[in-house]
């Protein structure tokens, strides 16, 4: 650590902190992550493990760059490139005019960094627009590897389908499939285009069925017509058949080629998507406008401090957990009480969206809408909880613990307190508890004891 001379504070994830830093012979700007390592037992979470060594393997100028990692004290530092901004930034920026060959040009390179990913088997599995930083130069590079997997490996089968935040989430996982490939990523990488085009997100569901509900009504329901295999999938679940409208009825300032590819990345059919290598080669490239040269491209803008912060206190940001599909045709009525709860202290930026600890804002993070940003992060750390065992990254983000916390009945009323105020500032007002009669409460501990005792034999 004596080599570098740190600075600010950018942001917190889920496996540590990063700071802005800068090298003190080569006066090199950078953003340096501070893992930390807790007891000798516990190690390092497989999560930034995978990061790591997928990040050393990679080597393409369209994927942020690891520059070191080395031990400092009980922490294990990663040190970054550091880019200014992101895509979402740019995009929710209303001053900031986005040409068509502009889109193409920001297409163009986030279709490379996949092209790289997918060479080297590696799933993302977190594609977004936030994850994509870009420098003041115009470069945009694919950030935050944190849910990426190796693929191809027979061993290698079978995934989880908790991942991407769910605005980007292909309907195959929705449906609980657990065998994918690069497909997933392209399907995200579609709904990125789609935002690129919109200048908002194209499918913003509130839950799984809710997702799946905006696809479809810009999709047309799936059949095994359309997507042979569809209705053996392990969570399918049958909608009102809806055929599927004209890209043009929603995208009506976008080219015909445009939406011709756009069509190809968004199929519901997996095995009909197509490639990032050969995206890269159609015809929407090679017909007018050309891309814009990345230094000619709009300058984005940089991320403001403390975008999220609501008092002089840090607080949570409630979400509610999706719904959990449990079979064909039916749904688990329970679902998971209370959320994820993200720490946004005073020193914290923003952080990632949705389904993903801030990791990518090593390199700087994004401006997103108080609402947006709110699902975003919600639905990352519940994905990181429902992780496999083999696959799963720790339990979701803890709250930074203020200097006053003592966990005493202070602090828990300055926890409730936060809580209320987030909830108040995004428009709900929480009412006063129910209060449960002595039938009720012989009704609840009865259908607790129900669930609790053994099946035998059913």
């Amino acid at each position: 650590m004596e080599k570098y001379e740190k600075g600010e504070k950018l942001g917190q994830g889920q496996f540590g902190v990063v700071y802005k830093a800068r090298h003190k012979e080569t006066g090199q700007i950078v953003a340096i992550k501070k893992i930390h390592l807790g007891k000798a037992k516990e190690g390092i979470n497989m999560t930034a493990l995978r990061e790591i060594k997928i990040l050393r393997e990679l080597e393409s100028p369209y994927v942020v760059r690891l520059l070191d990692v080395f031990p400092h004290k009980r922490n294990l530092s990663l040190v970054y490139e550091f880019l200014d901004s992101d895509l979402e930034c740019l995009i929710r920026d209303r001053a900031t005019i986005i040409s068509a060959a502009d889109v193409k040009s920001y297409m163009q390179m986030l279709l490379k960094g996949l092209v790289s990913c997918h060479k080297h088997w590696i799933l993302h599995r977190d594609i977004k627009p936030n994850n994509f930083l870009i420098s003041i130069a115009g470069e945009m590079k694919l950030a935050d590897f944190g849910l990426a997997r190796m693929f191809g490996h027979p061993e290698d089968g079978r995934f989880t389908a908790q991942v991407f935040t769910r605005w980007y989430r292909p309907p195959e996982l929705l449906f609980g499939s657990s065998c994918y490939g690069p497909a997933v990523d392209m399907w995200a990488a579609g709904c990125v285009f789609a935002e690129l085009l919109l200048r908002r997100a194209w499918f913003p569901g509130d839950s799984d069925l809710d997702q799946l509900g905006k696809i479809f009504q810009g999709l047309g329901t799936p059949t095994e017509a359309n997507w042979p295999g569809c209705t053996s999938l392990p969570q399918y679940v049958d909608f009102q058949p809806t055929p599927a409208p004209p890209l043009r009825n929603t995208f009506r300032q976008a080219s015909q080629d445009a939406l011709a590819l756009l069509a190809q990345m968004v199929a519901l059919d997996p095995s009909r998507r197509i490639t990032a290598e050969d995206a890269l080669s159609h015809q929407y490239f090679r017909n007018a406008p050309q891309p814009t040269p990345p230094a000619q491209l709009p300058k984005p803008p940089v991320r403001a401090h403390n975008p999220l912060k609501l008092g002089p206190r840090g607080s949570s940001i409630l979400q509610a957990a999706p719904a959990v599909h449990t079979g064909p045709g039916r749904l688990n009525g329970s679902s998971i009480s209370g959320a994820a709860a993200l720490h946004l202290g005073p020193d914290s930026s923003a952080a990632q969206n949705g389904t993903t600890p801030a990791d990518s804002s090593a390199a700087g993070a994004s401006t997103d809408g108080f609402a947006a940003k709110r699902q975003r992060m919600a639905d990352g750390s519940v994905a990181r909880n429902v992780e496999s065992s083999e696959d799963a990254p720790s339990a979701g983000m803890q709250r930074e613990p203020s200097p006053n916390n003592t966990g005493g009945p202070a602090s828990q009323f300055d926890s409730r307190e936060d809580e209320r105020r987030a909830l108040s500032d995004i428009g709900f007002e929480a009412g006063p508890r129910p209060i449960l009669d002595g039938e009720e409460l012989g009704k609840l501990r009865k259908r607790k004891l129900d669930w609790d005792a053994p099946l035998n034999g059913r």
